[in-house]
């Protein structure tokens, strides 16, 4: 490259640092308020977890059609992805995982999360039976009652023995682990507390009451793991930008060089020039 070329490419490189830089920023913002969400989604769900333990002594309630198993049906899966790109490798590992266990466990339909999952299956010529976009980066409760909502309709219509939901859970930021919940039947979960140690009183325990609260759990459980996911996509653009930016950087230092070299070359040159020429008078 010339050095008029190598000035256009270090001012084309400039631009697309600031635009990382200002990424990586929003996306440390709004890591810290996906964490909080992710705190108090655990702290509500604990809590359901807690009267579900205490349920599961109540014999006569478990023979709703949410808790019962089934031996015949089809499994649906509901798969957490993001709505664009520039976010690492979060999304090829939730693919990854998600083909795993469809090789694994069988799949009959598909319902997306994320533009990003929607595109990915259908470049697979995977036929979705509904997507959901614009909730995988800042999800709300909403979004969660509203996805809440279908699944119950869809389990409650007898089509269906089991629905899981695949997304990335999150301990910690820097500790991501894709994983499958089972979200109906309703299972008594591992980590939920012991039924002696809760104090739960279920009052009137109708068939009514016994619905209401398990489509509580239910959306309960999908915004969690919506939580969980928006956090672990906002901590891999946050790291990606990052790394972006420093690349950035570390190329304009280097494009920089070359173009001082070579002003500096030119320079010398000239100066050879003009003093073989005097030297020639």
């Amino acid at each position: 490259m010339n050095p008029h070329e190598l000035k256009s490419h270090i001012e084309s490189v400039k631009d697309t640092v600031k635009i990382t830089r200002a990424m990586q920023m929003i996306a440390t913002s709004k890591l810290y308020r996906a964490r909080e969400k992710c705190e108090n989604s655990y702290r509500y769900l604990k809590e359901l977890r807690n009267i579900l333990a205490a349920l599961w002594r109540r014999e006569e309630l478990l023979s709703h059609p949410l808790l019962r198993p089934r031996e015949t049906g089809k499994t649906a899966l509901f798969i957490a992805g993001a709505d664009k790109g520039l976010c690492g490798d979060f999304n090829h590992r939730i693919f990854d995982f998600a083909d795993d266990f469809i090789l694994k466990h069988g799949a009959d339909k598909i319902f997306a999360f994320g533009q990003t999952t929607r595109e990915y299956y259908s470049k697979k010529g995977i036929p979705l039976s509904n997507y959901y976009i614009h909730m995988a980066q800042e999800p709300h409760a909403f979004d969660a009652i509203s996805v809440a909502n279908d699944i119950l309709e869809m389990f409650s219509s007898g089509e269906y023995k089991e629905v899981y939901i695949l997304y990335t859970r999150t301990p910690t930021p820097y500790t991501q682990e894709p994983t499958a919940k089972k979200l109906l039947p309703v299972s008594l979960p591992e980590n939920a507390g012991s039924p002696t140690d809760s104090e739960a009183l279920f009052e009137p325990a109708t068939v009514a009451s016994l619905t209401n609260f398990l489509s509580q759990y239910i959306m309960a459980e999908i915004y969690s793991a919506l939580a969980d996911s928006a956090m672990a996509l906002l901590y891999k653009r946050m790291t990606s930008m990052q790394q972006s930016t420093e690349n950035g950087e570390a190329l304009i230092s280097e494009l920089t060089a070359r173009y001082n070299h070579q002003r500096q070359e030119s320079i010398t040159g000239e100066l050879i020039n003009a003093g073989a020429a005097a030297f020639r008078e």
